[in-house]
């Protein structure tokens, strides 16, 4: 007992330390200090990185400015709205051109199509660059649609998204639907004045009367029906809850896909109606309707390529690749050999029917590929179709020459244009329609040909013309100095117009893109993609 209690007295009472002891217990005491600091500070720092990031990407780098055309700001977050509304609307192209292939049974109607959207959606930096080109083009047109006399009003904003809601629901809007009822009532009263021209009934045989009189009477006693044809569904008109259901789905996928709020879209919507405002008035400002135009029929005699010297590269093309080949020619062995057709009858004036092929005059060219006659009237034309007069299996171009000269001047002694052309033209395309190449204005003809047609009076014709083709013999039917435009030419003279015209405002405008676009485009583009 006694031992308990003075080791108990011994615990209670403090212990005495020497100097050496204090001196290492306050050194550890201030390493731990500062080892605690040193982990907060590095730890808060990491704390204010992460913060920083956070605040950058939510806040600073969203609203900064991505681009600047003149005073008008283009900012990030609208740039990353409008890429990721971009990847989506190309998305949804893409299931429809396969889907139409499924239905079609031939996917390569649309591969052209598919692949050019699957590039673009491939490449992030691509499909980042052509929004951004579209959104500085917005800008400039912003700026030049006062100058240009052109605006869009809040009301076309709503009507183009209460038409884009009811595509979505499948249904049409009052307008929509009103002018369908108008069409198919017009159509209705047209198909109701319509009288067909009636066909008259075979009259029998006497040999086969016999049998055909049961058949009729059977006929006259079963008479037929006639199937009426359904009447179609009357279309889904958009009322107000379709229309409510219909924005709110809109809301949600552009929200979900785009991150982009009913309004932004809203805008989005009134650019495009601006652009297309824009290249109506300025294309048609730019751009004739009609233009100078003529009716030609023409005969070709086409000239066959230069042989190939000897010691030629085998990788070389050949040129009878782009040189028209006369009908009935047939290729063997890589060779090409001319077979004959029929022989055209002479003409009136220059005919004799005592000469045969081969005792006919011979026509002489002189160096300029002029027909030489002897001083008697024209020479008569020789009885052949081949214009290879020398038999190597070529048509040189003085043959060609004589050849076109001879078909001129059969013409002029009164022999049908269209009959020769039919016969001997080498342009397949014309030659079954007697030459005639139909309206055409400047720029769709080889120059030397274009030059010709329209130096030509109504009902005149050329001299044989030399072109790349070979020799034409050229003559104008019809002429008209301002006959309108083919629609689908318009079309593409528009677009090419105004296109030049925005590219000139851009270039005429202080625009300021950003260096690294690659680092500003918005995460995830091209993430979504399953090509």
């Amino acid at each position: 007992m006694a031992k308990k209690r003075r080791r108990r007295r011994q615990e209670e009472q403090p212990q005495v330390e020497n100097r050496r002891e204090v001196r290492l217990r306050a050194r550890d005491r201030e390493r731990n200090l500062r080892l605690t600091a040193i982990v907060g500070g590095l730890v808060g720092v990491a704390l204010l990185l992460i913060l920083y990031g956070v605040v950058n990407e939510l806040i600073i780098k969203p609203n900064s400015v991505l681009a600047q055309v003149e005073d008008q700001t283009i900012v990030t977050r609208d740039f990353w709205q409008q890429a990721r509304l971009r990847e989506s609307e190309l998305e949804n192209q893409r299931l429809r051109l396969q889907l139409f292939a499924q239905q079609f049974g031939d996917s390569s109607l649309f591969a052209s199509q598919i692949a050019s959207i699957n590039a673009t959606l491939a490449s992030p930096l691509t499909l980042g660059t052509q929004v951004l080109n579209e959104m500085i083009e917005g800008a400039v047109m912003q700026i030049k649609a006062p100058e240009v006399g052109v605006s869009v009003t809040d009301e076309e904003v709503e009507e183009t998204l209460l038409e884009e809601v009811a595509r979505g629901q499948g249904a049409l809007t009052v307008p929509q639907a009103t002018a369908t009822a108008d069409a198919a009532v017009e159509a209705t009263a047209t198909a109701e004045t319509f009288t067909p021209t009636p066909v008259p009934s075979p009259t029998p045989t006497p040999e086969d009367s016999s049998d055909s009189a049961p058949t009729a009477v059977a006929a006259a006693a079963e008479p037929e029906t006639v199937e009426e044809a359904p009447t179609p569904e009357p279309p889904t008109v958009l009322t107000d809850e379709l229309y409510a259901e219909g924005l709110s789905t809109l809301e949600d996928n552009l929200r979900a896909n785009a991150g982009m709020s009913l309004a932004t879209y809203r805008e989005v919507i009134r650019a495009r109606l601006l652009r297309t405002r824009m290249s109506e008035t300025v294309s048609r400002d730019l751009v004739s309707d009609t233009e100078e135009q003529v009716r030609v029929r023409h005969i070709l005699i086409s000239v066959d390529p230069e042989p190939e010297p000897a010691g030629e590269t085998e990788g070389a093309t050949p040129a009878a690749e782009t040189t028209p080949a006369p009908p009935g020619s047939t290729e063997e062995d890589g060779e090409s050999t001319v077979a004959p057709a029929e022989t055209p009858a002479p003409a009136p004036e220059s005919s004799n029917e005592n000469v045969e092929g081969p005792e006919a005059p011979v026509v002489e060219t002189s160096e300029e590929g002029a027909v030489e006659d002897d001083g008697v009237g024209s020479p008569p034309a020789p009885e052949i179709w081949n214009p290879d007069a020398n038999g190597d299996g070529r048509v040189d171009d003085a043959e060609a020459l004589a050849f076109a000269q001879i078909l001129h001047q059969r013409i002029l002694d009164g022999e049908d244009f269209a009959d020769l052309a039919l016969r001997f033209s080498n342009d397949p395309g014309s030659g079954s329609q007697g030459g005639d190449l139909g309206w055409a204005g400047r720029g769709r003809y080889v120059p030397e040909f274009e030059e010709t047609a329209f130096s030509l009076g109504v009902g005149e014709m050329s001299a044989p013309v030399r072109s790349t083709f070979g020799y034409h013999i050229i003559e104008v039917l019809e002429r008209d100095d301002e006959r309108p435009k083919e629609e689908a030419s318009l079309q593409q003279e528009y677009a090419e117009a105004f296109q030049t015209w925005l590219q000139e405002q851009v270039l005429s405008l202080n625009i300021d893109r950003p260096d690294n676009l690659a680092a500003m485009l918005p995460r995830n583009l091209g993430d979504s993609d399953d090509q």
